[in-house]
């Protein structure tokens, strides 16, 4: 009975929600038009300002790397050469020329490159009809030698390519001082980098499909700088493409007529180069999906409503079988237990009741397992990433456990970065610190993560170690997009946190599994910042291994520097310290071998100390000095802690060697006056002349030695030996005085008995009446 009752109840709600679903089909369908046309219309804008981001993102990589070739270039010692040296010759030309012929062939986006000395008025060019003067090429000499930058970039001109000039080019031009930075008035010359207009424009030409519109760059003043009309290169971009707001802000768009035709303007500002990227699209062709769109929407509407009349007879006899067979067991059970129930006085509603229980139970445990997996997240990130940068794991694993936790990895090339804190002996405290890398953590998964895909963790404590993986295999691309994610990371870091990092870069890995040597190269290229200073990014590449035999060479420069220490030749010790330290920085040491270097220098040190004095052993560095050093994060903090250390050397043992002396000195004096008491003109007059020194600082010895004064001292031995004589001798008290350095008797006496209490003649019989009884 009560299944049937179950049964009937059951049809007539399962006919009025089917009812009541197809008003929510016709109904949804209908707003789904226009919620869906506004999101794709917001969907396309979304695209075309992505593809905008992408052609600046090209753009920047391109303007970069043509900025590295040409501050390398100014850097090197062919650019001195013509620069500065005015020994200049035929073979130095050839250098320049050879240099700027490899720049060319290593990178088609440059055209040419121009130079100019401002000091030695010189000038060169590497069009095939060198001129006798600078000609209208270099217009930019003048401005540029006024300029209070030190790089400028000319958005277009025009460079003859006949010696008539009726034949031109369309370029960029990149302008860079040299010296690459230098006080105002101090500027000696200048490298123009002349970048082909139509290696740019390939860079844009396919972003937009040309049967959808077109795309050109324009300076920040609407210049047209790279088109595929070139005949509008040079020319002021039209009104109806250019809007007060691009000046305002730095993306955006707006809707323009052209042609009687309406188009949509997106436009995005370079912020390296201030210039305006700039895309043209039909808003025929943009509407062409919303239109798509919508056909296909009215179709579905028409569907759905069939459907639902179709199911309100249908899904009665076979969607709810399962339900009906669960109940049906359910009132079985019931049923067969109906005698307890009334028994026990208990109702069938007690049993649903139970199953209403066990689904709650299920429910919570559910969420308990969902909570505890959102929580245990970040412990299992950290131990997946570590796994594969200490090769603990296989790559599909590895993958396969990343992605699950919401980590994805691309598997064909990656690379490691690891990135620490400048100065962390300036962070308050650990807990501090580990907020800094867990902040730089997240930062760095939401900017890599924006294009490619990476992790990234605090490996130990203070170093975040960064994943990055690309799905393209060209490694050369995939590097330069790496560094200029690093840089992005460093540049975040030091705006948002104000504080700076440096980044070691691995080098590019193919595929997870090989994770662990890359970690390894960026931990190796990061200790490189003691010799770089802060706030840099060094690539494992760029790292020079040091000469066969360095070590030795470097570890023998440190005999001079204690042979001065011996000397306590402060000034001189200093100098050779400081060419000690320059030439390990120079030479390509890692760090742990210059930090082995200053170990070995120590002990040698502080042997030659205690050779001078072996109590001054005690000042010596602690023994566990290789882990102290390791706390200095500079070389210039290391070169200052050896001198600290050097100084204080020097000074104890030119304190112990002066100490010497002077103990030296007033033995001798003291057996010059024992030897010369009985003279009467013994004076510190007559001691200063003999001994070479003034008669206070003579004092001031004899005082530190005896502790008295020098007429007391004197005196004393007087005294003693007049007492020897009147006691062992029947000498005469007047030859006595004497004897003993005293001209006036009456004065001699008068010393005697105010220091004895007994004049010389008392005295005498004193003791020979002793000597007579046999007294001691």
């Amino acid at each position: 009975m009560l299944w049937g009752r179950w049964r009937s109840h059951s049809k007539r709600a399962i006919t009025v929600i089917l009812l009541f679903l197809s008003v929510c089909i016709v109904s949804t369908a209908g707003l789904s038009y226009f919620i869906t046309t506004d999101h794709l219309q917001d969907g396309i804008e979304r695209t075309n300002m992505s593809l905008l981001r992408e052609v600046n993102d090209k753009l920047l990589l391109v303007l970069k790397a043509v900025d590295s070739e040409a501050i390398q270039f100014l850097r090197s010692r062919d650019m001195w050469a013509f620069m500065e040296d005015d020994s200049g010759d035929e073979q130095d030309s050839i250098a320049i020329n050879n240099r700027i012929g490899d720049i060319l062939l290593s990178n088609n986006v440059i055209f040419s490159i121009d130079l100019y000395s401002y000091a030695k008025k010189r000038w060169s060019q590497t069009t095939p009809f060198q001129q006798a003067e600078a000609g209208v090429d270099y217009q930019w000499i003048g401005p540029f030698e006024r300029y209070k930058g030190f790089y400028q970039l000319i958005g277009t001109r025009k460079l003859a390519l006949d010696d008539s000039h009726a034949i031109w080019h369309n370029v960029m031009t990149l302008i860079r001082s040299y010296p690459l930075t230098h006080v105002e008035g101090y500027r000696k010359g200048a490298v123009a980098v002349n970048i082909d207009e139509l290696s740019i424009f390939n860079l844009i030409k396919h972003a937009v499909d040309p049967s959808l519109g077109y795309m050109f760059i324009a300076d920040a003043q609407g210049t047209i700088i790279s088109h595929a009309d070139k005949s509008l290169i040079g020319t002021r971009t039209s009104e109806a493409l250019w809007s007060a707001q691009m000046n305002e802000k730095s993306e955006g768009q707006f809707r323009t007529k052209l042609n009687g035709v309406n188009n949509t303007v997106f436009y995005m500002k370079s912020p390296f180069t201030g210039w305006e990227i700039v895309s043209v699209v039909s808003d025929t062709e943009l509407s062409k999906p919303l239109v798509q769109v919508r056909n296909m929407l009215v179709m579905i509407i028409l569907v759905l409503l069939a459907l639902a009349v179709g199911m309100s007879a249908a899904v009665n006899r076979w969607m709810f079988r399962p339900v009906y067979r669960v109940l049906s067991n359910v009132t079985n059970q019931l049923q067969s237990h109906r005698a307890y129930e009334s028994k026990t006085g208990q109702m069938a509603d007690d049993e649903l009741a139970g199953i209403e229980v066990s689904l709650s139970h299920i429910l919570a445990e559910s969420d308990r397992m969902f909570r505890h997996m959102r929580e245990t997240q970040p412990v299992v990130k950290w131990r997946l990433a570590m796994d594969a940068l200490i090769g603990a794991r296989k790559n599909p694993e590895l993958l396969a456990s990343l992605e699950a936790i919401g980590f994805p990895l691309h598997p064909v090339q990656a690379m490691v970065m690891a990135a620490a804190f400048d100065r962390q002996a300036e962070i308050a405290s650990p807990r501090d610190l580990h907020l800094y890398c867990y902040a730089l953590c997240n930062v760095a998964e939401e900017i890599i993560n924006t294009e490619y895909r990476g992790v990234a963790i605090e490996a130990r404590d203070g170093l975040v170690a960064i994943v990055i993986s690309f799905a393209e295999t060209d490694g050369e691309a995939n590097a330069l997009r790496a560094l200029a994610i690093a840089d992005m990371i460093k540049s975040y870091t030091k705006e948002q946190f104000k504080r700076t990092i440096s980044i070691g870069l691995g080098r590019m890995t193919q595929g997870a599994d090989t994770l662990q040597s890359s970690y390894h190269d960026a931990l190796a290229a990061l200790s490189y910042k003691m010799i770089l200073g802060g706030n840099a990014i060094i690539s494992s590449e760029d790292i020079r291994e040091p000469a066969s035999g360095e070590f030795i060479h470097l570890l023998g420069m440190t005999d001079a520097i204690i042979d001065s220490l011996r000397l306590t030749d402060s000034e001189k010790m200093a100098k050779q310290t400081e060419r000690w330290f320059a030439e390990m920085a120079g030479s390509g040491a890692a760090p742990d071998m210059i930090r082995q270097l200053v170990v070995q220098f120590m002990m040698k040190a502080a042997k030659a100390v205690g050779e001078i004095d072996p109590a001054l052993l005690e000042e010596a560095p602690p023994h566990r000095l290789f882990d102290l050093l390791n706390q200095y994060e500079s070389i210039r903090e290391l070169s200052d802690y050896v001198n600290e250390q050097l100084g204080r050397y020097a000074a104890q043992i030119g304190e112990r060697r002066s100490s010497r002396e002077r103990n030296d000195v007033i033995e001798r004096i003291i057996a010059f006056i024992d030897a010369r008491y009985m003279h009467s003109d013994l004076s510190l007059n007559v001691l200063a002349s003999e001994f070479k020194l003034s008669v206070s600082h003579m004092s001031r010895l004899f005082k530190e030695r005896t502790g008295g004064n020098f007429i007391d001292y004197l005196m004393g031995i007087r005294l003693k030996k007049a007492k020897e004589l009147l006691a062992d001798t029947d000498m005469l008290i007047r030859d006595i005085s004497g004897a003993v350095g005293y001209t006036n008797v009456n004065s001699f006496v008068r010393i005697f008995k105010k220091s004895s209490g007994f004049t010389p003649g008392e005295y005498r019989e004193r003791e020979q009446s002793r000597g007579e009884a046999g007294e001691p």
